[in-house]
């Protein structure tokens, strides 16, 4: 009887290093899974063969993608480091690894939902499909699922009892979090990020839009990006008399050479242009750019976006701090302040169209001339001094109720027992604002900031219907790439590097805000 109760003590010490191994072998196997598939492709295979590199490296993105051997990667090292810790006995690494587990074992029985319908569907009267390996993928699945609830349920009872260390209330809070977002993050990498896969891929080859053959498209590399982004400084003397003194033209100014003869042939090989010139002394800077088109582009967006989001974050603030107070027709007030934003993006466009006809014809002159303002022949949508401004106009109108929904969902949650304090400490309504009201709002400012300046950023209806191709958004520049150009691989790289300049200012809003540490 000693014996057995010994032979079963020895038995549960052993658990510990048996999930340990568990974990050890789950990264092991992943890691071989990707390295066999990978090496045992056909299509890379032939291209190693032929001694083509970027074929090789195109069959593997067409293959596996970019997401799924990171994914793989990631959890296999992952896996690893879960075994190296769970050996060692940390109590917070077997806390994780229970979770783990636990939805290791959901994904098991999800996968063999699906292999069981998939092998009715495959055994079908007309099917053509080989069912031979179906049996062992689900004893597979089955087993797989077995140990991985029998490993969960053992670590959730003896996690205290064989591991040692100390559970945070900020890592508690942490494993709750990751656990209500798991599901999410799947669902969005199933469904947002094959999409965003697909595009990068792209914008590494020279793809043709509506090609008809995809092995006609070659792996280029970064050459798209260089094209796209490509720019230089050079500073440029002026053109001097023989006295060494600056020449000068007819009307005093410097003359200067043209920066195409002065540069050598790379310069011109590369197709630069000059974007931008500016002067100081006897030198000149010149700012050269390979895709000066995406350049304006960029400036026209940056500028729209930057002052169109202050505007409405402005206007919005103050629209919902009037409309949470209390007074008669409030409730009036909100929904008809949403009106704007009700309106689709295009007929509001369409609308200001005729409002900003360039002569007493549309609302807008019409009004200025009744007030003295202008000769009723301000030609809005044509000036180019007046096209931004117009469009911003349009922009702001229509999407400054959204922003003040944001912010007074934000307004809401606020306690009105702060403020009540507050007027009893003597503190004015201006101080109440900037000492209690920002802060509190900075989370939801964060959020709107992020949901708006993404709009902006992506705006196309706005430019494409009031001024089409005489002043371009990065998107309309995207659209005019792939449907004009038929350029599919440089498009594409429009739209990562479109996604690349959405991430870096949701990063600014976050860090500027302190929304992470809140």
């Amino acid at each position: 009887m000693t014996a057995t109760i010994d032979d079963r003590r020895q038995l549960d010490e052993r658990i510990p290093q048996l999930i340990a191994g568990l974990f050890a072998l789950l990264g092991i196997a992943t890691l071989l899974v990707l390295v066999i598939n990978v090496s045992g492709n056909e299509a890379i295979i032939r291209a190693q063969e032929a001694g083509d590199f970027g074929r090789v490296i195109l069959d593997f993105l067409f293959t596996f993608g970019v997401i799924a051997p990171l994914l793989m990667l990631g959890a296999g090292f992952a896996f690893l480091n879960i075994a190296r810790k769970l050996w060692a006995g940390d109590l917070l690494t077997a806390k994780w690894s229970a979770q783990v587990l636990f939805w290791l074992m959901v994904f098991s029985i999800f996968g063999i939902g699906i292999l069981i319908v998939n092998w009715v569907v495959a055994s079908g009267a007309e099917a053509t499909q080989d069912v031979s390996a179906y049996p062992y993928l689900f004893a597979l699945g089955l087993v797989l699922s077995v140990v991985f609830g029998w490993a969960w349920r053992w670590l959730r009872q003896n996690q205290e009892t064989y591991y040692v260390g100390q559970e945070t209330l900020l890592s508690r809070q942490s494993l709750l979090a990751w656990n209500l977002l798991l599901p999410t993050v799947v669902i969005l990498v199933l469904i947002a990020a094959r999409p965003l896969k697909r595009i990068f891929i792209a914008s590494l080859t020279d793809q043709v839009f509506a090609a008809a053959e995809e092995d006609l498209t070659a792996f280029v590399g970064f050459q798209n990006y260089a094209r796209l982004l490509g720019f230089r400084l050079d500073i440029i003397d002026c053109e001097r008399n023989d006295d060494g003194s600056c020449v000068l033209d007819d009307d005093g100014t410097l003359e200067f050479p043209r920066i195409r003869d002065v540069l050598g042939e790379d310069y011109r090989d590369l197709r630069f242009r000059e974007a931008r010139r500016y002067e100081f002394g006897e030198s000149r800077l010149v700012l050269s750019v390979r895709d000066r088109d995406f350049f304006n582009a960029i400036e026209n967006t940056l500028f729209f976006t930057v002052v169109s989001v202050i505007a409405e974050l402005v206007l919005g603030m103050i629209i919902a701090l009037t409309v949470n107070s209390k007074f008669a027709g409030r409730g009036i007030m909100r929904a008809a302040m949403l009106v704007p934003w009700a309106v689709p993006t295009v007929i509001s466009a369409r609308l200001w169209e005729v409002m900003l006809i360039d002569n007493q014809a549309g609302v807008i002159n019409d009004m200025l001339f009744r007030l003295g303002l202008g000769d009723g022949t301000i030609a809005w949508l044509a000036n180019s001094n007046t096209q931004i401004w117009s469009l911003i106009f349009v922009d702001v109108w229509k999407t400054t109720p959204f922003m003040a929904l944001l912010l007074l969902a934000g307004l809401q949650v606020i306690p009105r027992d702060l403020y009540e304090a507050a007027d009893v400490d003597g503190a004015g309504r201006v101080r109440q604002f900037f000492s209690m009201t920002l802060p509190l709002l900075r989370p939801t400012i964060a959020i709107a900031l992020v949901f708006r300046t993404l709009d902006a950023i992506r705006a196309f209806d706005v430019f494409d219907v009031l001024v089409g191709r005489q002043l371009q958004s990065i998107a309309t520049y995207n659209q005019f790439v792939l449907v004009n150009e038929q350029e599919f691989g440089y498009a594409s790289a429009v739209g990562v590097t479109i996604f690349v300049i959405i991430l870096i200012f949701t990063i600014i809003y976050v860090n500027a805000l302190g929304v992470e540490a809140e």
